[in-house]
């Protein structure tokens, strides 16, 4: 046992999610699977509402610059600004002080310009719309490893993911690119969940979807957000050869996709052109240098692999592909994410610049993998010559310490409480807000017009 070290609210939500997550676990021992599911996502919704609680002040990186933008975005939704009213006299020539903001696509902080409009601007609200859009995430591994594999695959692939303690860390802004990286991550898996939707149904919709959400992706990191149309290339070649009228599908999903995309990549060219080619310049740099000292070699993302997954899961990741192979009915889908995997890990570990979560966009085909290899193991177990309830008390307890092994409540504590005195870095912060909190409205009038004053109004801009 340890002791709690949360504030009430956070102790509140974290308890509750564990609880849920507990009973939903003795739902699907029961095979009441859409009971289990809605339990689970209850329990994952908490535990995220917990996460977007877990730090009381702005993160150094990236958080206190999405969220200065966010908040200047309410007030003009199609002019992305940092310094909002560019008065001091300065070079605004690097991404950390520019006037017109388009280091990154827009679409996440539209979503949290939005959350600030409805909720008010704080810390929670900037990190509201990264929860409820991961809740989102949990359905569609839920329901997209269900129709490639089974319903248990789909519960574990579900479980996994409302267990990550990296997912909680990036929705608390903690991890770098946090907020950006999750609305990604959530696009690009919801365009591989609607292809696989459309492969299993044939339904002409999807490909709507899927274009939709492609869509959505590329306004939240570029290019790469059409990685789904990868994965539907490789699979219709594999099905049909050269034969291009079945190609028909992706083409008429695609322009979808560019109708969703492509007018803000022209607007910011029309109205900004200098910031724009200085920002696609500055994107294609993370290929040829280690921009801002994020270097590594060309090991550095297989290494992040125990860090997004599980310190375990580099052991087991190689058998988890040969499990899904042999459970999956459609090999050539099994084929095709595997490409997708192994592309984004070839794309990012030849780029310059590393950075932890860029790998963590393929999050959805590893996560049934090893969904399929933690069904592996629990058949196995219930395939032993022991009483069955002794066999679902092991599954039960197999599950539960999965759970409690990945969501890490003693390292949370560590890095977002006061519990040791070597966290500095929170320490730290909340001074620093508690001392910009005291200067608001406390600057002299004769002031008002001064540079330094200017720059700390700046500052003050992210504590509303």
């Amino acid at each position: 046992m340890f002791n709690i070290y949360f504030d009430t609210n956070q102790t509140v939500l974290l308890l509750t999610g564990t609880l849920f997550l507990i009973i939903s676990i003795f739902f699907y021992l029961k095979k009441k699977y859409k009971i289990a599911i809605i339990i689970l996502l209850l329990g994952t919704f908490a535990l995220y509402m917990f996460a977007a609680l877990l730090d009381p002040f702005l993160n150094i990186w990236d958080e206190r610059f999405h969220a200065l933008v966010a908040k200047n975005i309410m007030k003009h939704p199609l002019m992305p600004t940092l310094y909002d009213d560019p008065v001091v006299n300065i070079l605004y020539d690097r991404w950390d002080r520019l006037h017109i903001w388009l280091h990154k696509q827009p679409l996440f902080l539209w979503q949290i310009a939005l959350s600030f409009k409805i909720f008010g601007v704080s810390e929670f609200a900037l990190r509201l719309p990264s929860a409820l859009s991961c809740v989102f995430l949990v359905l569609i591994g839920y329901r997209s490893a269900k129709l490639l594999v089974n319903q248990r695959v789909g519960y574990y692939t579900a479980f996994l993911f409302a267990t990550s303690f990296y997912i909680i860390e990036l929705i608390a802004g903690r991890q770098e690119l946090e907020h950006n990286d999750i609305s990604f991550l959530v696009n690009v898996s919801g365009s591989i969940w609607a292809w696989i939707e459309y492969i299993h149904s044939k339904k002409k919709y999807w490909i709507y979807i899927i274009g939709i959400f492609s869509g959505f992706a590329i306004l939240c990191k570029w290019l790469v957000g059409l990685l789904v149309y990868l994965g539907w290339i490789i699979f219709n070649f594999l099905s049909y050869k050269w034969n291009f009228s079945k190609y028909k599908d992706i083409i008429i999903s695609l322009i979808i996709t560019m109708i969703i995309s492509l007018p803000w990549q022209l607007l910011i060219f029309h109205w900004y052109p200098t910031e724009a080619n200085l920002a696609y310049e500055f994107n294609i740099k993370h290929f040829t240098e280690a921009l801002d000292g994020h270097s590594g070699n060309c090991w550095y993302q297989l290494d992040q692999i125990s860090v997004i997954f599980g310190r375990i899961v580099p052991f087991i990741i190689l058998p988890a592909f040969i499990i899904f192979y042999k459970k999956i009915y459609n090999k050539k889908i099994f084929i095709s994410l595997i490409a997708i995997i192994i592309s984004v890990y070839i794309f990012f570990s030849f780029a310059k610049t590393k950075m932890p979560s860029f790998t963590i966009v393929a999050a959805l085909p590893i996560y049934i993998s090893l969904a399929c290899f933690i069904d592996y193991i629990l058949s196995f177990i219930e395939d032993m010559k022991l009483p069955q309830l002794f066999k679902q008390i092991m599954i039960f307890l197999f599950i539960v310490f999965l759970g409690y092994s990945r969501l890490d409540v003693e390292m949370l504590q560590e890095k977002h409480t006061q519990w040791k005195k070597e966290n500095q870095y929170s320490k730290m912060l909340m001074n620093n807000k508690t001392i910009f909190e005291s200067l608001k409205n406390k600057l002299p009038d004769y002031l008002e017009n001064d540079s330094t004053v200017i720059i700390i109004n700046e500052i003050l801009k992210g504590y509303n």
